[in-house]
């Protein structure tokens, strides 16, 4: 329980981190960037298809006996583009993440630097930018494959729990989990990884604090699936991320990647 309280605390005192002057244009920053992205092709896509709907229908009316029915058409027709718009929303807030933090992954890495220092006091190792960039990219498709297949796997489990009678009320709670410690292990290597500790050291300290990365990544989860929400949560989860690694799994010496 005191994993889970943590957890909470720490996001929390990532909000009022965030509106520091010392940290506010790493959050203004990539604020702006997902709001450009993020909402430039929501619109596209969503334009295109209720354009495609539209066009497509065109010549459904109805005449004669049937004519009374294009009330009811016009209606549905209407209700399919508002979903389209929906799903179209609920799928970017799930997926478009994945793709921000690949992109952004550099400029997290600065701002996961900045709050180490000030906690810490100590800085970073020496290394160029072009370095860090290469780096912390690598880092990230090393991520990517970690979960990739892993996710597949419980996919392949969860599907099959889904079809047994009463075991299969279990399916999703499993899900939420699983999706948890990835995201919690997502933004708390950004700490991990500017301090060059390598992915599978990381990975072990994390398992010492298994509520407190499940908690943690679960509330980021929930938050990320709030429409506009999810456009600022990114950077506001890597200060309680980092916060986290270095108060509670780093250790003196790391060891370079």
């Amino acid at each position: 329980m005191s994993q889970i309280a943590d957890a909470i605390s720490y996001l929390k005192r990532s909000l009022q981190l965030a509106r520091t002057r010392e940290l506010r244009p790493y959050v203004i920053v990539p604020l702006i960037f997902n709001i450009l992205v993020f909402g430039g092709l929501y619109w596209a896509s969503g334009s295109w298809i209720a354009g495609w709907i539209t066009a497509s229908t065109a010549d459904w009316a109805l005449t004669g006996t049937w004519s009374f029915l294009n009330g009811a058409i016009d209606f549905i027709l209407d209700a399919a583009i508002i979903l389209v718009w929906i799903l179209l929303l609920a799928l970017f807030a799930s997926i478009f993440s994945i793709g921000v933090q690949l992109i952004a992954a550099p400029f997290m890495g600065f701002l996961a630097e900045k709050v180490d220092f000030q906690v810490t006091g100590h800085p970073m190792p020496e290394e160029s930018i072009p370095a860090m960039i290469v780096r912390t990219f690598k880092r990230e498709l090393r991520k990517t494959w970690y979960w990739l297949w892993r996710a597949l796997l419980v996919l392949l489990v969860v599907g099959v729990i889904y079809f047994i009678p009463v075991i299969n009320v279990f399916a999703s709670a499993i899900w939420f989990l699983w999706s948890g410690w990835l995201l919690g292990m997502q933004y708390i290597d950004f700490g991990a990884d500017n301090r060059q500790v390598p992915f599978e050291v990381m990975l072990e300290r994390l398992k010492t604090r298994r509520w407190l990365v499940l908690t943690f990544g679960a509330v980021v989860m929930a938050l990320t699936m709030i429409p506009l929400v999810n456009l600022f949560i990114m950077p506001v989860a890597v200060i309680a991320g980092t916060l986290i690694w270095v108060e509670q799994l780093s250790e003196q010496g790391t060891v370079n990647s």
